[in-house]
């Protein structure tokens, strides 16, 4: 049995909605599909492994969802929509139960699909 609790749950931001134009993440696309500004933040990050990420961009995204790759542990991850300004906030742990900080060669990707059905990925570095 693991003793440790690893969750992902959506949060509203404690500053309320504000305006989508407030954020900088709006699109940039060449016209060859190339690169496109993460509409994402780490609003909260702590050394026991809970990473905060705060929607910044001016749509839902669906299907959003973590994963890890390298050692370690992490909660299950459903596929959810998020909408902007709302929070996920994820509890990473390393190999064994250790803190999350102990395991170097451990990433933590977020998950999404645009509105156009690409999907996208975002590494955060633990």
């Amino acid at each position: 049995m693991n003793p440790f609790r690893l969750s992902t749950r959506l949060q509203q931001s404690p500053r309320g909605r504000q305006p989508a134009s407030r954020h900088a993440a709006q699109a940039v696309r060449a016209e060859a599909g190339g690169a496109v500004q993460v509409p994402w933040r780490v609003v909260a990050r702590s050394a026991s492994g809970v990473i905060e990420v705060e929607q910044c961009g001016d749509g839902p995204l669906h299907s959003v969802r973590f994963a890890l790759a390298g050692g370690g542990m992490l909660g299950l991850s459903l596929p959810r929509t998020v909408y902007p300004d709302e929070r996920l906030r994820v509890v990473v742990r390393g190999a064994g139960g250790s803190p999350a900080a102990q395991s170097p060669d451990a990433m933590l990707v977020l998950r999404w699909f645009q509105p156009d059905g690409r999907e996208l990925l975002w590494p955060i570095a633990l």
